[in-house]
């Protein structure tokens, strides 16, 4: 723990002798502080390739996920529906880290439940969106699918989940 946080110091006053602009050198010192924290408090996730030495950017991307999801929700209840019946919903999120934010998949618990998520990168601050379709055709009673969805963030994977009731139309009367 020490040794990269003296590490990070180092690099701190490598960065200040490279010869960037004012406003450019505080923001990286001021990211390089923050890692440094973080580190100390010990809430940052390391990944264990060894950074390149020429790049400081390289050193950031390996001590954090630094892409995450902030949803606007993470549930949804479509509430009582007739058997056949099909619910569209569309999960909703923003990338509130500081990488691009790449979705590598998304999958249902139920062949009923078919998720369609953004395929570009979503950029810091930018939005994207998980469209799912639920038919509740051969369904009935109480329902909860959950959409599994795998992306460059930490925990690498994010459950949503659906709720509802489906009623089983009632057989005609002679």
């Amino acid at each position: 723990m020490k040794t990269k946080i003296t590490f990070l110091g180092a690099l701190v006053f490598t960065v200040m002798l490279s010869g960037c602009g004012d406003a450019e050198l505080e923001k990286r010192v001021a990211n390089l502080e923050r890692r440094i924290n973080q580190l100390e408090n010990g809430n940052v996730v390391r990944n264990t390739a060894t950074p390149t030495p020429t790049s400081s950017n390289a050193v950031e991307s390996n001590l954090t996920a630094a892409a995450s999801f902030k949803w606007e929700s993470t549930v949804h209840n479509f509430g009582t529906i007739k058997q056949g019946e099909i619910v569209n919903y569309t999960f909703k999120f923003t990338n509130n880290g500081t990488e691009d934010l790449q979705i590598q998949s998304t999958s249902a618990s139920c062949g009923c439940t078919v998720p369609q998520h953004t395929k570009q990168p979503i950029p810091p601050g930018g939005q994207g969106e998980i469209v799912v379709r639920f038919d509740s055709k051969g369904k009935s009673g109480q329902q909860s699918p959950v959409i599994t969805v795998v992306a460059n963030t930490n925990p690498k994977q994010t459950r949503l989940s659906l709720r509802g009731f489906v009623q089983v139309n009632a057989a005609p009367q002679p």
